[in-house]
């Protein structure tokens, strides 16, 4: 079975313009999981391995099943919101049934994860993260299903983009306020400091639920998964997307995972590292609304190559003269923040492609579809750590005397995500060929 997400017949006759409380109220939905992104993935491994109950190799461990977890379940939990549920508000459903488990899974992995075994923790970690993917999938496809011209996805996804980064810059001050609040805090404290913003946006998601018009889910036969993949592989803006989406998500993961060791071994502010990056968090929020603004005037793949060519510009020419000072690292961290903001970009161009992969199936993916932009993203992520670790392994970085490879460990923090943006520019241009083209017959479903 499958679900397709049909306007009301009011709603096809109102104009396509999205009313602003409607983008405001989608907005604020996402406040759960976005902030439960990288401040968790900062937090969350030191405070576990600081317990004591399992060993520092056995935490990477843990989080690299997870991930392989997430590559599983991610797919498997878009399918089930496309073909599960239907009716009136069937996005909100699925939403409301994950807050609950994934509420009661915080609280406990913030309280005693760090003394629990690894089996154990292993067990939790899993649920935790499949109702994270459960209630995100469907957040991002119910926004597909309110869009009806990609001026719409750009404003709402951009707004959306907007709300995330402000959360995120709540949930990196909420630790810091409070250490400096409360003197010699653990870090067990500073994790349910930051865990605790979650009771504040959970009851405003709730609010912003009922908000958001609901849209009609109506179940249909499925095609079985060997067409299915068929039918995604033959689709190449589709591809090609996921590929613009992994190596994005490669070059931010390259930028977060080095962050730290540049700050300290190249611009000789280890103990500002904290504020570099809540610096560049604020020029992402700040960046957001004129992205979004620009994003609707002149086309979403033009933007996002204006800003992969921004950054990594950027990124190259400290080669040449690095920031100097803390207020010149502040500015350098502002302006970089500003190219942070890929992802309002992949997921309104999913949104404007699932009308043309809806055609071709004969039947709505937007849940799968999302499902896949997501796990492309956990992918590229994960990649960019694990190159980034090899490459400071291969030049002989030491975390203990940074400064004894610092220009390499400047190379590397800068030419390697400005060479993954650059090749996601000529994927650009390679999809806004390919759509230019004319619409691609649709793909036959297979003999019942």
């Amino acid at each position: 079975m499958a679900s397709t997400a049909l306007p009301s017949a009011a709603a096809a006759s109102e104009t396509s313009d999205l009313r602003p409380r409607t983008v405001a109220a989608y907005a604020a939905t996402a406040g759960p999981t976005v902030m439960l992104g990288l401040p968790f993935s900062v937090y969350l491994p030191p405070y576990i391995a600081e317990g004591g109950a399992i060993s520092v190799a056995l935490v990477g461990l843990l989080f690299s099943l997870t991930t392989i977890w997430d590559g599983v379940v991610d797919p498997l939990i878009g399918t089930m919101v496309d073909r599960v549920r239907t009716g009136l508000g069937a996005h909100r459903r699925w939403m409301l049934l994950a807050l609950l488990p994934l509420s009661l899974l915080l609280l406990a992995l913030v309280t005693i994860g760090n003394q629990l075994p690894f089996a154990a923790l292993f067990l939790m970690m899993v649920l935790f993260y499949s109702s994270y993917s459960l209630y995100e999938v469907a957040q991002l496809s119910w926004g597909s299903a309110l869009v009806r011209s990609p001026a719409d996805s750009a404003l709402l996804y951009g707004m959306r983009d907007w709300f995330a980064k402000i959360a995120l810059i709540l949930a990196f001050a909420a630790p810091a306020a409070a250490q400096l609040l409360i003197p010699g805090l653990s870090l067990q404290g500073r994790i349910m400091a930051y865990a605790s913003l979650f009771l504040l946006l959970v009851p405003i998601a709730l609010f912003a639920i009922r908000r958001v018009p609901p849209r009609t889910v109506v179940a249909e036969s499925g095609f079985g998964w060997r067409h299915e993949i068929r039918a995604s592989l033959s689709f190449r803006p589709l591809m090609l997307l996921l590929g613009v989406q992994f190596l994005n998500s490669f070059a931010f993961g390259s930028l977060t995972s080095l962050f730290v060791f540049f700050a300290a071994a190249v611009l000789d502010l280890d103990a500002q590292s904290a504020v570099l990056l809540f610096a560049s968090f604020i020029g992402g929020a700040l960046a957001s609304p004129l992205w979004t603004f620009l994003a609707r005037r002149f086309g979403k793949p033009p933007m996002m190559m204006a800003m992969g060519l921004l950054i990594g510009g950027l990124l190259v020419a400290t080669l040449a003269q690095q920031p100097r000072g803390l207020g010149q690292a502040v500015g350098f961290s502002l302006m970089l923040g500003t190219g942070f903001v890929g992802l309002l970009f992949t997921y309104s161009m999913l949104a404007d492609l699932i009308p043309r992969d809806s055609e071709r199936c004969g039947r709505n993916r937007s849940a799968f579809l999302f499902a896949l932009l997501n796990l492309m993203a956990k992918f590229g992520v994960a990649a960019a750590i694990a190159v980034s670790y090899a490459a400071l392994d291969l030049v002989g970085f030491d975390p203990q005397n940074g400064k004894a490879a610092a220009r390499e460990l400047h190379l590397i923090f800068a030419l390697q995500p400005t060479a993954s943006w650059m090749i996601m520019v000529g994927l650009l241009l390679w999809m806004q060929r390919e759509l230019t083209r004319a619409p691609a017959l649709a793909i036959p479903a297979p003999p019942k």
